[in-house]
């Protein structure tokens, strides 16, 4: 009875609102007439179809402005479309589940284990890190071994150990986190007061080369803040250039060059680098990783699957191994 009220309202008013066009008074009062009894027919109508809505529809404001205003600024012709549409999808329209994306097997480099590991690499002390339960020392050995590889992956556990609940275990991960930052900093300034007691450029480019890759170890062991990894990167690049003017046969730097591109999101100028660095001798095994991410921000997909077979080994390798038996195994 609750929804055939606003319907009788509706009807009745916007009937009322029709005639009133057609009356003996005079125009003003005649326009004024048809608009309060539009008004008051859009206003039951918009409530009677925000109530149709289904019930994971939270905020309902927004639908019951849109189609006020659907019924009152197309008088007549919207309110009749839209309790049209209201009956057909009410009664007549069926939607039948979409089998095909009913179910997608899980990628296997995106399973995860919830048991510890049986190695002591960096997912066996992920998983020992996290088990609360286990004894002090097989925790501590966990972020030694995790803190000897490097990368963002051991900090990221290292800043996970510095909220620890364990005391000792937080101040071995302060210690750890500190220590692999002093070390990379104090290679730089090392290296900075170097090459500004060098002349010669035979002397410079070893010193920028060291620079390059020093400024890049920061960005890539995720020791620096967005803002500063930006200054980062773009001293890593400066220095990568100026050691290539001086030797310009370096894939390696060509490489480093093209992760540098990558991060900053010129996919151009790192397909160059990384081409270039393969035209120089670059070891294929490590360029097609780099040349297949630059196909898949260029949304190319059939490039990025050709690059993966013509190294197949790739899927034998350990992390991009499983991305790269994805992208071949797909028909």
């Amino acid at each position: 009875m609750n929804n055939w009220l606003p319907f009788l309202i509706w009807i009745f008013s916007q009937v009322m609102a029709v005639l009133a066009l057609f009356g003996s008074q005079p125009a003003w009062n005649r326009l004024l007439l048809f608009v309060t009894g539009h008004a008051i027919a859009s206003a039951c109508l918009s409530l009677l179809l925000t109530t149709a809505l289904p019930r994971r529809v939270n905020d309902r404001r927004w639908s019951l402005a849109l189609f006020f205003s659907f019924s009152f600024f197309i008088p007549i012709l919207g309110s009749l479309g839209m309790l049209a549409a209201l009956v057909y999808f009410r009664f007549f329209q069926r939607f039948e589940g979409r089998t095909e994306f009913s179910s997608v097997p899980m990628s296997p480099f995106m399973s995860e284990s919830g048991t510890p590991a049986t190695g002591m690499g960096e997912g066996g002390a992920w998983s020992r890190l996290r088990a609360t339960q286990l004894p002090r020392q097989v925790r501590l050995k966990a972020i030694m071994a995790a803190s000897s590889g490097g990368g963002p992956n051991t900090t990221r556990l290292l800043q996970l150990a510095t909220s620890d609940s364990d005391d000792e275990i937080r101040l071995l991960a302060f210690n750890l986190s500190d220590r692999l930052e002093k070390l990379i900093s104090s290679a730089i300034s090392e290296s900075l007061k170097a090459l500004r007691a060098t002349a010669t450029e035979a002397d410079r480019a070893p010193l920028c080369r060291k620079l390059a890759f020093s400024y890049w170890e920061m960005i890539f062991n995720d020791l620096a803040t967005e803002e500063l990894a930006a200054f980062f990167a773009r001293q890593s690049l400066f220095y990568a250039r100026q050691s290539f003017e001086i030797t310009p046969i370096d894939a390696p730097l060509l490489v480093l060059m093209g992760r540098l591109h990558l991060w900053q999101g010129d996919v151009p100028s790192a397909e160059i680098a990384i081409t270039n660095a393969l035209e120089q001798g670059a070891p294929r095994d490590r360029v097609v990783p780099y040349l297949a991410e630059i196909a898949y921000r260029k949304r190319d997909y059939l490039s990025l699957k050709r690059y993966f077979e013509t190294d197949p080994l790739l899927r034998h390798k350990p992390e991009i191994g499983q991305v790269a038996k994805f992208w071949m195994d797909i028909q």
